[in-house]
């Protein structure tokens, strides 16, 4: 049974829920290296700071109770339709971002973020029309895991180069890529857990889509680790989740050729891809401020919450 409009709204709740913890998430890490720095200024206990790991927290368990929308959605649709809406939330992170994180979002972000959202909108469009004759039950699952293992093995080779150039803006790049992609994969292998065998449902059917439906937590876990590793790094919220998104929201229509042989992408898919990869493009770029961003680069301690 197809429910286009219950899918979308579950992917829509779902996105707001994931940015709003990374959000807090982000924000929780900056405010504890803030902390401990006046603590190893002053020697004194700083008042409030207990509030700190309780903000990151909020986020660590809003980001690990996603998984229950994506199990909710996927026995309704096919998989790349709930991860279409993602983008939407995008803009809820940049609201958050400029108000409560006092982040400086700058213009070429902006018009990034606003084309990773009209190639969202695009995506889900599409889906839309063609959803509820898609055949999602006959699966090469040989061709979409092999596909699965080379994106892994390139993704983790620029996450390493990343990481030893320590220039900000390609470590944001590279672990948004990465851990998007895992993220995109987690409802991604719950759907076709679910759908594997043709009786679509909550829990799996057979043998085979129960350890694919398992996997899923696995990787969802991953994800939400590699977001934690790139913050850690220094990586700023405004550019990594972006990225994050687009490799969310793309990566699925590429899985989806592989994995379903009756699917075949539209002249509208290759323009809203298009969109969502100029965004990262936008927000990525390595080198257009004046100032080169790198671990190089220190700041004063009541400016470093601050995307100057």
């Amino acid at each position: 049974m197809t429910n286009i409009p219950l899918v979308l709204l579950l992917g829509i709740i779902s996105t707001i829920q994931t940015h709003l913890a990374k959000a807090l998430e982000r924000q929780g890490i900056e405010a504890l290296d803030q902390l401990r720095a006046r603590l190893k200024k002053s020697g004194q206990p700083v008042e409030g700071g207990m509030k700190k790991p309780i903000i990151y927290m909020i986020g660590v368990i809003l980001n690990n109770t996603l998984f229950i929308w994506s199990i909710l959605a996927q026995p309704y649709g096919p998989p790349a339709l709930f991860s279409s809406v993602f983008g939407v939330g995008l803009v809820f992170l940049m609201v958050y971002a400029a108000v409560v994180l006092k982040e400086k979002i700058t213009f070429r972000e902006a018009l990034g973020a606003t084309a990773i959202i009209l190639g969202t909108l695009g995506v889900g469009y599409e889906n839309l029309i063609r959803g509820g004759t898609m055949d999602r039950f006959t699966m090469n699952l040989l061709a979409f895991f092999s596909a699965v293992g080379i994106w892994l093995a390139i993704s983790t080779t620029f996450v390493l180069a990343a990481s030893r150039s320590r220039n900000l803006r390609l470590i944001a790049v590279s672990f948004g890529l990465l851990a998007g992609g895992l993220g995109s994969l987690e409802p991604f292998l719950k759907g076709v857990g679910q759908n594997y065998g043709g009786r679509p449902g909550i829990i799996p059917s057979n043998a085979v889509g129960g350890a694919i439906f398992a996997s899923s937590f696995v990787i969802g876990f991953l994800a939400f680790l590699l977001t934690q590793v790139g913050f850690a790094k220094g990586a700023r919220a405004s550019l990594l989740v972006p990225v994050y998104n687009a490799a969310y929201i793309g990566l699925p229509v590429l899985w989806q050729i592989l994995l379903l042989p009756g699917y075949q992408p539209i002249p509208l898919t290759g323009f809203s891809l298009t969109l969502i990869l100029a965004g990262v493009l936008a927000v990525g770029a390595v080198g257009r401020r004046k100032h080169h961003e790198s671990l190089h680069e220190t700041e004063p301690a009541h400016t470093a919450v601050s995307f100057s």
